[in-house]
């Protein structure tokens, strides 16, 4: 298997994923459908030294004006933080992660069944990179994706069994804390949560497992290429131990990123697109990037909150009171969608392609 049109096709048509290429061979070099152009790559040059411009926000105490304060500042100016204390136990974050290895070390076949377009769940699927039919160059991720829809009873009944249990308790312990943040946020923008815009905000909710597995030469390729999240709200829980790994842009100009390091029993927050837009460019929406690792695999387990697919994504009145321009013309959010999972990964051009 030495052409690249091999590697794609037992990756991606045999569905093997970037897991099965990794178990099958014992790469020694990085094979070529993998191989990031240079401007893609994210080399030490570009890292700021310092990852202390990431706050790490205490929410112990959710009513303490402090919070708020330091929460609405993070979201304008870098876009994303991380909370601790916030009541998830840290064993319980834990068994998050020691699902997510559990169904990546299942056995090739049990993972196949998963696969995206054949899967046994209408609400879990697997796949590789991002859009491989889309990608001239591949990322070195394959990922599970969980759709949480409580209304159906049946909704995770084929879910596989070696972290369905664990899949279901974090959605239900991390969906009052979106809402907390999600409370925060709207209410600096003059806003309220309420029925009329409830299904905009917190519509809907998903779920990944992140696996990259050991890369015999990271600095040629990319875990997850850089982006920003298209939904409202995103919070990741890394693994400890695995440094170096996620990194969010600097600043929305220029090419300097910052390292997000796993802290223990912290959650990463950040600023997805969709508030971006709400806010008219008072939130920012971070683009970020992973990187991977010569000598480890590495999960990590992302929860999105984002609107229902027919919500109308706008800036909100409230913020265009005083006569302000909006920035963004407004957009069905399954067209953004639709946009946004065309293409490969490429920094923050759905967002662009709206503005006014």
């Amino acid at each position: 298997m030495t052409r690249t049109t091999d590697v794609r096709d037992f990756v991606v048509n045999q569905r093997n994923g970037v897991k099965g290429l990794v178990d099958t061979l014992k790469l020694t070099t990085l094979p070529s459908a993998y191989i990031q152009p240079p401007q893609e790559r994210l080399t030490s040059e570009k890292i700021l030294s310092s990852s202390s411009q990431v706050p790490v926000i205490d929410v112990s105490n959710w009513m303490d004006p402090n919070v708020a304060k330091e929460i609405c500042d993070a979201a304008t100016k870098l876009g994303l933080f991380q909370i601790v204390n916030h009541g998830i136990a840290q064993e319980e974050l834990k068994a998050v992660i020691a699902a997510a290895r559990g169904f990546f070390e299942l056995p090739a076949e049990e993972r196949r069944r998963y696969w995206r377009g054949s899967s046994v769940s209408e609400t879990a699927w697997l796949t590789t990179s991002f859009n491989p039919l889309k990608e001239s160059i591949l990322e070195w991720r394959d990922f599970l994706k969980f759709e949480y829809l409580p209304q159906q009873h049946d909704f995770a009944a084929t879910w596989p069994s070696v972290c369905k249990e664990q899949v279901i308790d974090h959605f239900e312990r991390i969906k009052p804390i979106t809402k907390k943040i999600l409370d925060i946020l709207i209410s600096n923008l003059n806003s309220t949560i309420d029925k009329s815009n409830e299904e905009t905000l917190m519509g809907t909710t998903r779920m990944n497992f992140n696996y990259y597995p050991e890369c015999p030469d990271p600095s040629l390729a990319v875990g997850t290429g850089r982006h920003s999240d298209i939904n409202t709200l995103t919070l990741l829980l890394q693994e400890d131990g695995v440094l170096s790994s996620l990194y969010a842009r600097a600043t929305e100009d220029g090419d300097e990123w910052v390292n997000v390091p796993p802290i223990p029993g912290a959650i990463v927050v950040n600023i997805g697109d969709v508030l971006q837009i709400l806010s008219n460019n008072r939130y920012r929406s971070v683009e970020h990037c992973v990187v991977v690792n010569k000598f480890c695999s590495r999960v990590s387990v992302p929860v999105f909150c984002g609107p229902v697919h027919d919500a109308v994504i706008e800036p909100l009145p409230e913020v265009l009171q005083n006569n302000e321009v909006a920035g963004y013309r407004n957009i069905v959010y399954s067209d953004y969608l639709k946009d946004f999972f065309g293409r490969p990964h490429d920094g923050k051009t759905t967002i662009e392609s709206i503005k006014t």
